[in-house]
């Protein structure tokens, strides 16, 4: 206790003190005044008539020492850069009165606006040094001392430091946990003399280190300079005691102050709350808080913030709601958030105390939103700042889910996926929007707009294209602007085919790709290329987002011939068929200013759509005839009409608003008319299933799953009136989604309602599918039966893929007896017919038992009956692979030579390859295995062989197929055997390799197969190098030296050339 004792000879000096001054030290308190002065002072406004004087709001007025007035003119910059300076000062004094904060970026700028005028005011030099406070609560304690070393040094030429900018300075470090060494600070402050809130100051932040030798030190050096005893200093001891781990000690200095006649403020019941609460004395924290109370003493904010930061800092979580409870009873009345307490908020959140800046904002009361108000502005702060601080998702979704599930705001999760976002923290987006998905939060693609920018920006293509599987993965389905806004632009189209491909293996479908790939060709005058994907790929095209570019595409390439197989091939796959596209885009043209010039482009497209005979509907026709401009002679118009009659067909009919501006029938709306209409319906109390089941088969066929259950859960609950047809859509729904159970029930009520109802053949099959993957098979095979009795089968190419996975699915889950009764019933019902692709699950269900032998006999006998050789190649190669014993090459050449049953079972299948595809097949299908399996020393000297003989093209057409089906072991096996051979174009072969690297965006492997080609001195095709530079270049990565040289050498040629 002799620090106890050092203070009862400093009390002894009080006799010297008036007692009127004991009676004002009295009233001083730590925290208090200097939050009210900073409130008080900086809150005001300047005057710009009277600089030196600062207004205050309730019209009281100060006058500030001479010297601190604003000069009208210094030699360190005009008056109006000094006007600039405090015009940035009086929107930080704004921050701090308004929200209890600034903001680091705004405190940036005052210091460098200081640096740049090497003059500030004492008033401005003291504010700045302040703001490195908790007025900076989203800043880490180190870097606040870093600004303020910064600030110092920024005022530190211009400025003679008093007492008032050391003690500032002291607020600071208590602020952020500074230890100090008391003798050295009141050195460094020479000639500066030190004053009683100086040694307040020191005392205070001594007591928060609990340093109770340097305190002793400091006590000495006050009663050396006569200087009294002030609560501020005992409430300093009491926290230093409770710092220190004294716990019992705090008593004394209580009884000590009771001695001399010093009332225990609020200031003291919240010290000695502190000390015990660093101490986890929550009971008798808690006595203490009551104690408080019951002697009349209310606390305010600031001191249940103190003892909550404090609670907080020793991971006393489970005491602090009962702490709050204790607000004054306004706080707790009202809704809102203080600007104090959110900052508050914000810097425990960034001091990783998340849940209880979660507990402050729980303690009040819950906002009632009106039908305007911003539902999602309750405790943004709270989540922004999480995300913000790097908090873990998890912690993250637990604050979300509190304020969503309290009411106190319903998008919270939004909040805070937003604010992932806005701060490129892509990692924790998506798990927030993978949090969102789990609660059943709608997820739109412009949520990954920024992820696609950021991604592109940070990994290329690559980045681009994983985050469209994310999006897949997540059922999110990219629409058209995000594909064509945020995809496009950011990927390579050095071979569109290539990058169809890329897409589809992320899952997207060609009718998503198709239409903005297309317009993105066409407006860069592609037209080629633009109708090679089209006629390549499968898929639905928007035909009314392709009329205009491609008007530009033709009129920028003059491709006659591109742009007649376009239009032919949106008049086979438009979204909707019933429209006149040919007709549409002609009147698209006669709208082009270039027709007022010259017809000559549009007379040779006419020629062309006539002999490919396209017609068009008579309305498109007399629209283009209206729009002819009447410069042109009567020739020119009669031929010109006559152009057009010869193209027209009057059994064509449009309703384009082109022709008409009447509202089209829902049967001709696309989603977001019918949505608009359904909304428009229901307002006006008018029936709705006609919309309803247009939107339904919409989702159906587009495969929105969760949309169209939304639709069909929408049409139960409004007891609207199923039709047939709905209820089918409602079936398929199901049977999509997996719903075994509720498909039957699905289909039994539609067969009860509607018993004269036929089902399509897709649906039955895909139903039957379904049955067969829940282990069902036999009564998949009677659903087949009894529905092909209600209708006459049409089967066809169309349902033949539906058919293979019935039949694969059967293979993978039944025996092979009912794999062949399953195929035996479709082709009997005639569903599909023999081909090599449905008579493949009847060889896959022996290889999946590995039985070889019963395997060839069965690819024997349908060789025989249809005059087919189904799975040959992957037949061969497992047998091949059986000859090796899974070991080496070597095993298999033993193997070979011994003539035994494996090796027969090889000759057994290349004589049905030769009966069947003729005696060159027979070479292309081994060397084909051969490549497949790895045995390279056996396919060279087949390669090698003089009487193997086959077409060069047609082991091109085989690499093709190893290419698609990314097999580049085996396409290197080809390259490397087929070395130094004339009549093998293995540039082709690398090509091809390459061109897998490149759908799959894999950089690295690409440069090692360049690599590996450079060690084996193969020269590279120009082709191939331009598409690997392509490909580098896309991934941000430097391009080889070696292939800059390649590069450069193709690009002076074409020069020369």
């Amino acid at each position: 206790m002799l620090i106890t004792r050092q203070y009862m000879k400093i009390i002894s000096c009080r006799a010297l003190i008036d007692k009127n001054i004991s009676t004002k030290q009295k009233l001083v308190t730590l925290s208090c005044p200097c939050r009210n002065r900073v409130y008080r002072t900086f809150a005001s406004s300047v005057s710009t008539k009277n600089p030196g004087n600062m207004i205050i709001k309730n019209g009281a007025q100060f006058s500030n020492v001479s010297k601190d007035k604003i000069p009208q003119v210094t030699p360190h910059g005009s008056a109006s850069s000094e006007q600039v300076l405090e015009k940035f000062i009086a929107g930080l004094s704004s921050d701090i009165h308004q929200k209890n904060r600034v903001y680091k970026n705004d405190l940036m700028r005052i210091i460098n606006k200081v640096k740049e005028l090497n003059f500030s005011t004492k008033r401005q030099g003291l504010l700045l040094i302040r703001c490195c406070t908790e007025l900076l609560p989203d800043e880490a304690s180190s870097s606040r001392m870093a600004l303020v070393e910064i600030v110092w040094n920024a005022l530190k030429p211009h400025t003679k430091f008093e007492v008032d900018h050391y003690n500032e300075l002291l607020r600071v470090y208590i602020a952020n946990n500074r230890t100090l060494t008391a003798s050295s600070f009141i050195s460094q402050m020479t000639p500066v003399k030190p004053n009683i809130t100086t040694y307040e100051l020191i005392l205070r932040a001594l007591g928060e280190a609990g340093d109770l030798n340097q305190a002793t030190e400091v006590i000495s050096n006050m009663k050396a300079q006569n200087l009294p005893a002030t609560e501020s200093i005992f409430n300093s001891l009491i926290i230093c005691q409770g710092k220190a781990g004294n716990v019992s000690n705090i008593q004394e200095v209580l009884t000590m102050m009771k001695s001399l006649k010093l009332e225990n403020s609020i200031e003291t019941h919240t010290a000695t709350m502190k000390a015990l609460a660093y101490n986890k004395q929550i009971k008798l924290l808690f006595e203490e808080m009551d104690k408080a109370e019951r002697s009349g003493l209310q606390f305010d904010e600031v001191h249940i913030m103190e003892i909550v930061k404090t609670l907080a800092n020793v991971g006393s979580y489970q005491s602090i709601p009962r702490v709050l409870r204790h607000l004054p009873e306004e706080t707790l009345k009202t809704p809102s958030i203080s600007p104090y307490m959110q900052s508050v908020a914000t810097l425990l959140v960034f001091q990783n105390h998340p849940i209880v800046a979660l507990e402050i904002y729980k303690c009040l009361p819950l906002p009632s939103f009106g039908p305007k108000d911003d539902q999602g502005l309750h405790g943004r702060s709270l989540v922004r700042d999480c995300v913000k601080a790097s908090i873990s998702s998890s912690v993250i979704g637990l604050v979300t889910q509190e304020l969503m599930s309290s009411g106190r705001n319903p998008i919270a999760l939004h909040n805070a996926a937003e604010a992932a976002l806005q701060l490129n923290k892509v990692p924790l987006a998506l798990d927030l929007f993978m949090r969102m998905k789990q609660l059943g939060m709608p997820l739109r693609p412009h949520y990954f707009w920024p992820i696609l920018l950021h991604n592109s920006k940070s990994y290329g293509e690559k980045g681009i294209m994983n985050t469209l599987s994310t999006m897949v993965n997540m059922e999110v389905k990219p629409d058209y602007d995000t594909v064509m806004d945020y995809t496009l632009p950011y990927v390579s189209f050095t071979s569109p085919q290539n990058l169809m491909k890329k897409f589809l293996d992320t899952g997207l479908t060609v009718s998503t790709v198709l239409t903005p790939m297309m317009v993105t060709l066409l407006q860069t005058g592609q037209v080629m290329a633009a109708s090679e994907i089209c006629e390549l790929f499968q898929g639905k095209v928007d035909a009314e987002k392709i009329l205009k570019p491609l008007l530009k595409g033709y009129l920028i390439s003059a491709d006659v011939k591109s742009t007649v197989h376009i239009l032919e091939d949106i008049l086979k796959k438009a979204i909707d068929k019933n429209k006149d596209w040919v007709g549409r885009f002609l009147c698209v043209f006669m709208q082009h200013k270039k027709v007022l010039e010259d017809i000559s482009d549009f007379l040779e497209l006419i020629k062309a759509i006539k002999a490919a005979d396209i017609k068009i509907s008579t309305p498109a026709a007399d629209y283009c005839i209206s729009r002819l401009p009447e410069k042109h002679g009567q020739d020119t118009i009669d031929m010109f009409r006559n152009s057009l009659i010869d193209i027209t067909d009057e059994r064509l009919v449009d309703e384009s608003e082109i022709f008409m501006q009447q509202m089209p029938h829902p049967k001709h709306m696309n989603e977001e008319s019918l949505k608009a209409h359904l909304n428009e319906l229901e307002a006006k109390g008018m029936n709705t299933r006609g919309v309803l089941r247009k939107l339904l088969q919409q989702y159906c066929r587009e495969g929105n799953l969760a949309a169209a259950r939304q639709i069909a859960e929408k049409c139960q609950k409004e007891e609207v009136f199923l039709s047939a047809g709905m209820k089918a859509a409602i079936f398929d729904l199901h049977v999509k989604l997996g719903e075994l159970d509720l498909a039957e029930i699905a289909l039994a009520d539609l067969n009860k309602s509607s018993p004269n109802f036929t089902l399509d053949e897709y649906k039955v099959i895909d139903f039957a599918t379904l049955m067969v993957y829940r282990k069902k098979i036999d009564q998949a095979m009677e659903l087949i039966t009894e529905q092909s009795k209600k209708r006459r089968v049409v089967g066809g190419r169309g349902i033949s893929m539906n058919c293979w996975r019935l039949l694969d699915a059967t293979a993978a889950h039944g025996s092979h007896i009912e794999t062949r009764k399953m195929f035996e019933l479709l082709s009997s019902l005639r569903y599909c017919k023999p081909s090599n692709v449905i008579l493949g699950p009847l060889i896959r269900v022996h290889l999946k038992d590995n039985n070889l032998q019963e395997a060839v006999n069965e690819f024997s006998r349908l060789a025989s009956k249809y005059n087919k050789t189904p799975l040959k190649h992957e037949l061969l190669c497992a047998i091949l692979k059986a000859m090796g014993d899974g070991q080496s090459e070597e095993t298999f050449v033993t193997n070979e030579k011994s003539n035994g049953r494996l090796n027969k079972l090889v000759q057994t299948v290349l004589n049905v390859d030769k009966k069947v595809h003729g005696a060159g097949d027979v070479q292309l299908t081994l060397i084909a295995a051969l490549a497949d399996v790895g045995y390279k020393k056996t396919l060279r000297k087949l390669f090698l062989d003089p009487t193997v003989k086959f077409h060069p093209d047609a082991l091109l057409r085989r690499c093709e197929r190893f290419a698609d089906e990314r097999k580049v072991l085996a396409l290197e096996a080809i390259a490397q055997c087929a070395k130094d051979l004339r009549h093998i174009d293995i540039d082709g072969v690398y090509e091809l390799m390459l061109d897998v690297f490149q759908r799959d965006d894999n950089c690295v492997d690409a440069l090692a197969l360049w690599n590996r080609m450079q060690e084996t001195d193969v020269t590279p095709s120009q082709k191939f190098v331009r598409n690997i530079c392509s490909l580098i270049k896309a991934n941000n990565r430097p391009v080889p030296s070696e292939l800059s040289v390649l590069l450069d050498k193709q690009a002076k040629k074409a020069t020369n050339v």
